[in-house]
């Protein structure tokens, strides 16, 4: 373990999670985890969420400790997997909170037909195809009012399928999106609509 990251908000504000020495893994920096989390904040107590290309977790574990209802993890590293298991031990998550899934993500989704709320997408720079196919399949997968987190390298251009830009931010080579469906003509449920942020 080269270093830890810590939860921004919510019940375990201030607790830390261990990341795993994995090539290519870049946990979600704490001043995007924040931004997100304040753009988001009031949708998430209660929501069903997945965690796909999960990794640390640490955007799942925030949307944990702020009161999501269920949170599922999917990683095909096992040691990240391994990790992730850990760490809903540390935090005394059980079963009714979080699964811990080892599969390839696009696989998965589609073997396993689902409702969420919300969807966080994070899968390595290296792997920019993955964010259309993903959200192809996630177009069937979303609750009518759910909302999909994209994180991605700015000077990269992503396929958003019939998704739309709801919030849009840039932190350093980071560029980190909610998305909502195009069909939904006004914000998300229980979400305040602000300004597009630059």
């Amino acid at each position: 373990m080269k270093h830890t990251l810590r939860i921004i908000g919510g019940q375990w504000k201030g607790r830390r999670l261990k990341v795993p020495s994995i090539r290519d893994l870049r946990p979600s920096p704490d001043p995007v985890r924040e931004t997100l989390f304040n753009w988001i904040g009031s949708y998430v107590p209660g929501a069903r969420a997945v965690d796909l290309f999960a990794g640390t977790g640490s955007l799942g574990f925030e949307a944990l400790s702020r009161g999501a209802s269920h949170v599922t993890f999917v990683d095909k590293n096992r040691l990240a997997v391994s990790s992730l298991r850990k760490a809903c031990h540390q935090f005394d998550i059980d079963a009714p909170q979080a699964t811990v899934v080892s599969a390839n993500c696009l696989r998965w989704l589609k073997e396993n037909p689902s409702e969420w709320d919300i969807a966080f997408i994070d899968p390595p720079f290296r792997e920019p195809h993955q964010y259309g196919r993903v959200l192809k399949v996630l177009e069937q997968c979303l609750t009518p009012n759910g909302i999909v987190y994209v994180e991605f390298n700015r000077r990269e251009s992503i396929e958003r399928q019939d998704f739309r830009v709801w919030k849009t931010s840039t932190s350093g080579e980071v560029q980190f999106e909610v998305l909502t469906q195009s069909s939904t003509h006004s914000s998300p449920a229980n979400i305040t609509l602000n300004e597009t942020s630059n």
